[in-house]
């Protein structure tokens, strides 16, 4: 003769009854939920302007450029120059063709947290050497912002430069432009 034995919890059930049906018309039930969020991060609106100064070299200028970020979480900024200075295609012997200005990054939080840094735009350009903010922006390139950022704090993208130095080298006549590229990221 054998003999089994089972170890284990006895499962009770409980029948639950319509109203009017039986006495048990109700019962509890513990049912655990989780969800997650992932964070987005973007522009609210795509930062775009057009900066027209003319006699730059001897007046200077600063602009700055409202951003508002749409970020649910911490965010980094990058900005990207084209030509690395304002370059103009004349060119002429003992004459300059390209000048220098600087950009500026400030970014504020919903909490009022803020994060800024300036950087030459000769560092902007690709393969440039400005570790705040150079670039494109990714988790772990650009300038962080370590708080929400949802409305317009007042944020901003700054343009300037000094009048040109008398001491430099004289710059040629014409027109001159830079295109800089200014994009944002979830952070880490």
């Amino acid at each position: 003769m054998a003999m089994l034995a089972f170890a284990g919890t006895a499962a009770h059930s409980n029948t639950v009854y319509a109203p009017g049906q039986g006495a048990v018309n109700s019962l509890a039930l513990g049912i655990d939920v989780k969800a997650s969020v992932k964070d987005r991060c973007g522009f609210a609106s795509a930062p775009n302007a057009s900066i027209s100064q003319a006699d730059f070299d001897t007046t200077g200028f600063s602009r700055d450029i409202p951003i508002t970020l749409n970020c649910s979480g911490a965010s980094r900024v990058a900005v990207s120059s084209a030509n690395g200075g304002l370059q103009t295609a004349a060119a002429a012997t003992g004459f300059a063709s390209k000048a220098p200005y600087d950009v500026t990054v400030n970014l504020v939080a919903d909490n009022a947290t803020k994060a800024s840094a300036t950087c030459a735009a000769s560092t902007l350009s690709s393969g440039g050497s400005c570790a705040a903010f150079a670039g494109t922006a990714s988790s772990s390139t650009g300038l962080r912002l370590g708080a929400p950022s949802t409305k317009s704090n007042g944020s901003y993208v700054r343009v300037s430069a000094a009048p040109y130095s008398a001491s430099a080298t004289p710059l040629v006549a014409g027109t001159y432009s830079d295109t800089l590229t200014v994009t944002v990221s979830a952070a880490l």
